[in-house]
C-alpha cells in the first residue's frame, strides 16, 4: 500500500494537480497582495480568474502533450520493432516468410494496442530480457510458465518472431510483462562472432532509444542443468564468461543497474525428480524453488556469491525434510531409491553451480557490480533421460560403465514457474535504476537541483522577510515623522501669519518631505530591498504628498508672500527692484503667469542676504528645495494686499518704460550668466606683476559680461529690439496702468531708448576699468627692470589691455560664428552697415523696422547699432592699431619702453646708478604730449617709478624695501630677545634666528641685493664706497649693524640652515670639596671625577635636546650643589651665569663657576675663528628703525 501511495506521489500527475491547487489559493488568497513596481498582475478578481484557468490551461496542455508524446514513441518504437531492413535477402521464401512474419507483428502491436494489458501500454509494462546459450529451456519455460498471453487466442501459445532491428529476438506478451526471448547465439557468439555481436548491440541499442530511462526491468539468464552436469570445466568457464560479458554489455549499453535472476532449466533431469515431486498439486508446483537474496541498495549490497552457500545449504536441508515424508509416501523400491538420492543428487549440483555463477558475477575494478536477485530451479517439461551425478561421479573415478536410469515418464507438467515470474521477478521490475555513474550524476544532480530550489525558496523568503520589515520600518518611519511634524507645527503660527522668520518652518517641512516615498523627493531610487511586491512607499508618500503641500501652503507661502510686501514698502524709491518684486510677488499669488526661474533665482539671492554665510548654507538648500516642491505642485491662491498693488503699479507707471526694460534685460539670467571681461585674462598670466588697481578691486574682476560683444550681440541687442514681446510678456504686472502695445512708433522709441541707456553703460564701464588701471609701484632696482621688461616685452599686459578694449568697443564688428539665434552669414547691404552679416533673421528684422521707422519720418538711415560706442573710443583704435600698413603709436611707445628697459638692465648689471634724465627716459618724456589718457598716466608712472634707480632715489628705493620687507621680521625676532638683550626671559628661535641671520637670511640677502656694491668690506669698520662720486647718503651706524650681522652669521653659520656651534670642554679645576662634577649640554655629557686625567669633550650646540646643567657631588645640605638653564640658548645662559675670562689664545677662554662655595673650572675651546661666546656683536646688535 505505502508502495502505491509513494508512486502516487512521485507521479507527475500529482504533481501538476498539487502545483495548480497551491498556485490558484495562492493567487486567489495572496495574490492582491503582490506589486512589481505599477504593474500589480492581480490587483482585480478578473485577473486572479484569467491567472487561474491559465495554471489549469498550462496543466492540461503538458498532459495532454505528455500523452502524445507517449503515444508517438511508443508508434516509433513499433515502427522500428517492423521494419524492412531485410532488402539483402535474395531467397524469395525467405522474403516471403519475413513479410508474414512482419504482417502479424503490425497486427499483433495494434491488438496490443487495444487490449490495453490492464490499462497500460506496451511501454508501461516491465521488460525483461532471457539470455542463456542455445538449447537451454528458455522457451519452453515461458511457454510453460502458467501466465496469461493476450494474442494466444490469435496467434496460439507461440512466440511473435521478431522483424527488422529484432529479427532474431522472440516476444513474448503477457499481461505482467514482455519477455524478449534473444537467440541463444547472442550469449555465446559462436557461430558469427561478428555478425552476432552486432545484430545484439543492435537490439540493445533499439532498446535504449526507446525505454530511456527503463530499457529492461531485469534479465533472466537461463542455464540448462544437463549442459551444467555433462559439459567439462572448460565448456561451462566459457559459457560463464560468455553470460558475463553479455551481463555487462548490458549494464553498460543500456546505462541501468537491473535486477539479474538465474534460472536453472531441466531440473527434471536431474535423478529423482520426477519421483520427489511427482505428488505436488498445481498449486505447489507454481511456488518457487530456489532462494531469493536480500535486497541492499547502493555500496551496502553484499557481493552476488557471499551468501551462496548459505541459501543452498537451506534449500538441501528443505529437501531432506521432505525427504522421510515422501519415503513413506512411495512403495516402489526403485522409486524409493531414487527419492532418498535426490537431495544427494542437489548437493553434487552446489559446488558446479558455485564454481560457475562465480565466473558469471566474478568482479573487477573496471565493471560495477552485477545485482544477483536470486537462483531457482525450474523445470518446463519432463522431457530425456534424467542424469545421475553420483553414478557419472563414479563411473569417472573407477572407471565402470553407467546404469540407465530411465526416462521421464507421465504427463509433462511445468515445476516453479509461475509464482517465480509474476509473484517475484515481475513485483521486482521497479528494482531497476541508473547505473551507478549515471545513478550518482543523477543524485548530485537531484542534490543540487533540490538545494539550489530550497536556496531559491530560501532567497525569496528572505527577501520578502527583509521586504516585509523594512516596509514595515518604513511605515514607522512615516508615522514617526507625521507625529513628529505634528508637535513641531504646533509651534508654527499659521493663521494669522505675522512673522516672516522662514527657519521655523524648515525643520517640520524636513519632516513631511523626507517621510519614505514623498514624491517631492525627486527621482529617488526605492532601496530594492524594499521592493519585491510588497512595498508600501507609494500608499505612504501619496498621503505624505498631500500633507506637505498643504503645510508648503500654510508656513511657506504666506510668509513669502508677507517678506515681498515688506520688502517691496521698504523700496518705494527704487523702482527697478519694485517690478521685479511686484512681479514675483503676483506669481506667487496666481495672479500672474508663472516663472519658476524667476522666483527661484529671486528668493535664492533674498535668502542670500537673510541668512548668509557657509554656516546658514544647509537652512538655504532645505529652504531652496521646499520652494521647488511648491511652485510644482497645485498651490493655494491667496488674496494679495491690493492697495498696495495698485500704489506699486501706479509708481511702475511713472517710471519710463525704457528704463524698466533696459534694468530687466541687464538684470535677467542670461545676462548674469555671461562670461566677464577680466583684467587678469584679458592682460595674461603677467599681468599681477606690474599692474594695480587704485580702488582696491581685485584684478580677477573687469566689465561684466553683458558689456561685451558677446553680451551685446547674443544677449541685449535681440532683447532691446524685441521690445513688443517685452512689454507683452510683463505688462500684466502694471495691470491696467500697462503700455498701449498698439502703437508700433512707441515700441520703435523704447526700443531706442533702451540702446541709448545700454551705449552709455558700455562706454562708461570701460572709461572706469581704463580709470583704475595703474602701473605697480616699483623699489629696487631689480623691480624697476623687471617692470619694464614686461611691460615693453611681445606680452606687455598694458598693450594686450588697450588691444583688447579696443575690440571689445568696436560693436559694429562682430567675431565670427558667435550666434545663439543662429546666425546668417556673408550677407550684406543692410542700410550701409556690416552689422547684417552676423545677425539672427529675427534681429535684422528688428534693426530693418528701426530703420525704415527712420527713413519714414524723413531722417537719414541710422548708423550701424554700436557705432556710438565706437566713435567714442575712437582715439583707442587709432592709437593701438593706427594706420594700416604703418608702426601704431602704441607700437612706438613699445619700442621707448624697450629701450628704457635696456638701459636699466646694463647699469643693474653692471651695478651703475646712474641718472635717468637722458637717453631712453628723455624720449618717453617728449612722447607724453602725444599719448592719450591712460597710456600717458602709465608712462609718467613708469618713468616715476625708474627715478628710483638712480643713485638719488636709491636710498629711498631702498629704505622702503628694507621696512618693508626686512625690517619688521628683524624687530619681532630681536627686539627684547635672549641673546640680543641679556636680561629677557624670552629667546630667539633657532629657526627664527636663522632666517634673519644665516646666509642668504633676511639681513644678508637684502645686503647682497642692495647695499654690497656701495659698501668696502675689506677692512674693519666697514666704509660707504663712493660710486661715480656720489654717496647713498646711509649713516655708519646703519653700516655697523650691517657688520655685526655678518659677524654673528660668520661665527654661527658655516653654511645656510640651521646655525651649529663646535667646541671642546675640559676640567681645569675642581674644587677639593667637590669629589666629581657632571656637566650636561642639551644631554652632551662631560663627566669628571677628582684627581682623574681631564680631557677635551667635544660638543655642538645646537643639539638634540636635554638639559644644561652643572652638578657637584657630593651634595651637601642646605648648600647650592647644581645649577640648571632651560631653553634653546642655556648654553649661553649657563656661560653667563658663569666667569668667562679670555685667555692669550683667542679661540680660547676660561669659564668659572663659583656654586654654593665650591669653585670649578673649564676650559672652553672654539671650533671656529670667529668665537660666538665672545662675539659683542651679538649683544649690540640692533635692528635699524631706517636706513
Amino acid at each position: 500500500m505505502i508502495r502505491y501511495v509513494r508512486k502516487i506521489f512521485a507521479s507527475l500527475l500529482f504533481a501538476l494537480l498539487f502545483m495548480g491547487i497551491a498556485f490558484s489559493v495562492a493567487i486567489w488568497f495572496f495574490g492582491p497582495l503582490l506589486k512589481l513596481g505599477e504593474w500589480q498582475p492581480f490587483g482585480t478578481m478578473f485577473a486572479q480568474i484569467m491567472w487561474i484557468i491559465g495554471i489549469w490551461v498550462f496543466i492540461f496542455v503538458v498532459l495532454i502533450t505528455r500523452w502524445l508524446l507517449r503515444r508517438r514513441r511508443e508508434k516509433k518504437m513499433g515502427d522500428e520493432m517492423v521494419a524492412d531492413d531485410d532488402d539483402d535477402e535474395d531467397d524469395d521464401a525467405v522474403k516471403q516468410e519475413l513479410k508474414e512474419m512482419r504482417a502479424r507483428m503490425k497486427d499483433a502491436l495494434k491488438t496490443l494496442r487495444k487490449s490495453k494489458l490492464g490499462g497500460r501500454s506496451i511501454y508501461q509494462l516491465p521488460w525483461y530480457v532471457i539470455i542463456g546459450p542455445p538449447g537451454a529451456g528458455k522457451t519452453t519455460a515461458i511457454v510453460n510458465s502458467g501466465l496469461k498471453f493476450p494474442l494466444a487466442e490469435k496467434l496460439g501459445m507461440k512466440a511473435l518472431g521478431g522483424v527488422g532491428g529484432t529479427r532474431n529476438c522472440d516476444w513474448w506478451f503477457t499481461n505482467e510483462a514482455v519477455l524478449i526471448d534473444t537467440a541463444g547465439r547472442y550469449t555465446t557468439q559462436d557461430s558469427d562472432e561478428e555478425a552476432d555481436s552486432q545484430a545484439w548491440n543492435g537490439f540493445l541499442k533499439m532498446l535504449r532509444k526507446f525505454r530511456k530511462r527503463q530499457p529492461i526491468n531485469g534479465a533472466i539468464v537461463a542455464i540448462s542443468l544437463s549442459d551444467l552436469s555433462m559439459q567439462d570445466a572448460q565448456q561451462r568457464k566459457m559459457h560463464a564468461d560468455a553470460i558475463r560479458h553479455r551481463l555487462k554489455e548490458l549494464r553498460e549499453k543500456l546505462g541501468v543497474r537491473f535486477p539479474v535472476y538465474i534460472l536453472f532449466t531441466k531440473a527434471d533431469l536431474i535423478a529423482g525428480f520426477s519421483e520427489f515431486f511427482e505428488n505436488l498439486s498445481r498449486e505447489d508446483r507454481e511456488q518457487v524453488w530456489g532462494f531469493t537474496y536480500k535486497f541492499k541498495k547502493g555500496k551496502k549490497a553484499p557481493e552476488p556469491m557471499a551468501a551462496f552457500d548459505e541459501q543452498f545449504a537451506a534449500l538441501l536441508n528443505q529437501i531432506n525434510n521432505l525427504s522421510l515424508e515422501r519415503l513413506q509416501q512411495e512403495m516402489d523400491p526403485q522409486r524409493r531409491g531414487l527419492i532418498s538420492g535426490f537431495a544427494q543428487q542437489i548437493a553434487s549440483l552446489q559446488s558446479v553451480a558455485k564454481e560457475f555463477l562465480n565466473e558469471v558475477f566474478q568482479e573487477d575494478r573496471f565493471s560495477e557490480r552485477q545485482l544477483l536477485r536470486g537462483v531457482y530451479f525450474t523445470s518446463g517439461t519432463q522431457e530425456g533421460t534424467p542424469i545421475d551425478r553420483l553414478m557419472m561421479g563414479m563411473a569417472r573415478t573407477f572407471g565402470i560403465g553407467r546404469q540407465a536410469i530411465g526416462t521421464g515418464s507421465g504427463q509433462a507438467r511445468s515445476y516453479f514457474l509461475k509464482r517465480l515470474l509474476d509473484g517475484v521477478i515481475f513485483k521486482e521490475a521497479g528494482l531497476v535504476s541508473a547505473d551507478d555513474k549515471v545513478a550518482r550524476r543523477y543524485k548530485w544532480f537531484v542534490r543540487t537541483s533540490v538545494t539550489a530550489a530550497l536556496l531559491a525558496a530560501a532567497a525569496i523568503g528572505a527577501l520578502w522577510g527583509f521586504s516585509f520589515v523594512g516596509n514595515k520600518d518604513l511605515i514607522a518611519t512615516a508615522a514617526e515623522r507625521t507625529q513628529l511634524y505634528d508637535q513641531l507645527a504646533k509651534n508654527v503660527p499659521t493663521s494669522p501669519i505675522e512673522d516672516v522668520d522662514l527657519t521655523q518652518i524648515v525643520a517640520p517641512l524636513d519632516l513631511l518631505r523626507n517621510i519614505p516615498g514623498n514624491p517631492a523627493q525627486g527621482d529617488t531610487e526605492t532601496p530594492r530591498e524594499l521592493t519585491y511586491g510588497l512595498y508600501q512607499g507609494e500608499y505612504v508618500g501619496n498621503e505624505a504628498a498631500l500633507t506637505y503641500r498643504n503645510a508648503l501652503n500654510q508656513m511657506m507661502l504666506p510668509r513669502l508672500l508677507l517678506k515681498l510686501e515688506r520688502q517691496m514698502q521698504g523700496n518705494l524709491n527704487n523702482p527697478d527692484f519694485l517690478f521685479e518684486s511686484l512681479k514675483v510677488y503676483m506669481m506667487l499669488g496666481l495672479q500672474g503667469p508663472m516663472n519658476d526661474t524667476l522666483v527661484t533665482e529671486w528668493m535664492r539671492g533674498d535668502w542670500m542676504q537673510t541668512y548668509p554665510g557657509e554656516g546658514n548654507a544647509q537652512l538655504r538648500e532645505g529652504l531652496m528645495n521646499h520652494l521647488t516642491s511648491m511652485i510644482n505642485q497645485p498651490m493655494r491662491e491667496i488674496a494679495l494686499h491690493g492697495p498696495m498693488v495698485t500704489q506699486i503699479q501706479t509708481l511702475l507707471a511713472e517710471t519710463p518704460v525704457s528704463q524698466r526694460i533696459y534694468s530687466s534685460i541687464i538684470n535677467s539670467p542670461p545676462a548674469k550668466a555671461l562670461p566677464a571681461w577680466r583684467i587678469l585674462e584679458e592682460g595674461g598670466p603677467l599681468t599681477s606683476r606690474v599692474i594695480i588697481r587704485p580702488s582696491g578691486a581685485p584684478l580677477s574682476e573687469g566689465v561684466v559680461g553683458i558689456f561685451t560683444k558677446n553680451g551685446f550681440y547674443n544677449v541685449f541687442l535681440p532683447a532691446a529690439l524685441d521690445v513688443s514681446e517685452q512689454l507683452r510678456s510683463e505688462n500684466w504686472v502694471l495691470g491696467e496702468r500697462g503700455e498701449d502695445l498698439s502703437d508700433p512708433n512707441a515700441l520703435t522709441r523704447i526700443a531706442r531708448d533702451v540702446l541709448d541707456l545700454y551705449y552709455t553703460d558700455y562706454i562708461d564701464a570701460y572709461e572706469s576699468v581704463l580709470g583704475d588701471i595703474d602701473v605697480k609701484p616699483m623699489g629696487a632696482v631689480s623691480e624697476v627692470v623687471d617692470t619694464l621688461n614686461v611691460l615693453s616685452g611681445p606680452n606687455s599686459p598694458v598693450a594686450k589691455l588697450l588691444k583688447s578694449v579696443e575690440n571689445q568697443t568696436r560693436l559694429t564688428q562682430r567675431e565670427a560664428g558667435v550666434n545663439v539665434d543662429g546666425a546668417v552669414e556673408d550677407v550684406a547691404g543692410f542700410a550701409g552697415s556690416e552689422l547684417f552679416d552676423a545677425q539672427s533673421v529675427r534681429t535684422q528684422a528688428l534693426l530693418q523696422v528701426l530703420a525704415s521707422s527712420a527713413t519714414s519720418a524723413g531722417q537719414e538711415a541710422p548708423p550701424p547699432e554700436g557705432t556710438v560706442v565706437e566713435q567714442r573710443f575712437e582715439w583707442l583704435k587709432q592709437f593701438a592699431v593706427g594706420v594700416e600698413g604703418a608702426p601704431s603709436p602704441l607700437d612706438e611707445v613699445m619700442n621707448k619702453l624697450t629701450n628704457l628697459y635696456q638701459e636699466l638692465n646694463r647699469l643693474s648689471i653692471s651695478g651703475g646708478s646712474a641718472n635717468l634724465g637722458g637717453g631712453a627716459g628723455t624720449e618717453l618724456q617728449l612722447l607724453l604730449g602725444r599719448m592719450p589718457d591712460p597710456m600717458k598716466r602709465w608712462v609718467e608712472q613708469v618713468t616715476s617709478g625708474s627715478a628710483g634707480a638712480t643713485i638719488g632715489g636709491a636710498r629711498a628705493a631702498l629704505n622702503a624695501s628694507w621696512q618693508a620687507q626686512v625690517l619688521p621680521t628683524c624687530n619681532r625676532a630681536v627686539n627684547n630677545r635672549y641673546p640680543f638683550f641679556k636680561n629677557q626671559q624670552a629667546d630667539i628661535p633657532i629657526q627664527e634666528f636663522a632666517r634673519v641671520f644665516a646666509p642668504q637670511g633676511l639681513i644678508d640677502k637684502y645686503f647682497q641685493d642692495n647695499l654690497m656694491e656701495f659698501v668696502d668690506t675689506t677692512g674693519s669698520p666697514w666704509r660707504w664706497r663712493r660710486v661715480q662720486n656720489q654717496e647713498l647718503g646711509i649713516s655708519d651706524s646703519v653700516l655697523l649693524q650691517f657688520q655685526r650681522a655678518a659677524e654673528i652669521r660668520d661665527a654661527f653659520f658655516l653654511s645656510p640652515g640651521l646655525p651649529v656651534v663646535s667646541f671642546d670642554l675640559k676640567v681645569l679645576n675642581l674644587d677639593p670639596n667637590a669629589r666629581r662634577v657632571q656637566l650636561a649640554i642639551e644631554g652632551q655629557i662631560l663627566d669628571y671625577r677628582q684627581n682623574q686625567p681631564a680631557q677635551d669633550v667635544p660638543m655642538q650646540w645646537p643639539y638634540e635636546g636635554g638639559p644644561t646643567q652643572v652638578v657637584l657631588e657630593p651634595k651637601r645640605r642646605n648648600a647650592e650643589n647644581s645649577r640648571a638653564f632651560e631653553g634653546p640658548w642655556a648654553l649661553f645662559r649657563m656661560l653667563d651665569a658663569a666667569e668667562v675670562r679670555r685667555t692669550q689664545v683667542a679661540d680660547r677662554s676660561r669659564v668659572i663657576f663659583n656654586i654654593g662655595g665650591r669653585i670649578v673650572s673649564f676650559q672652553l675651546r672654539a671650533g671656529a675663528a670667529y668665537n660666538p661666546f665672545q662675539l659683542s656683536a651679538l649683544t649690540n646688535f640692533r635692528c635699524p628703525s631706517s636706513l
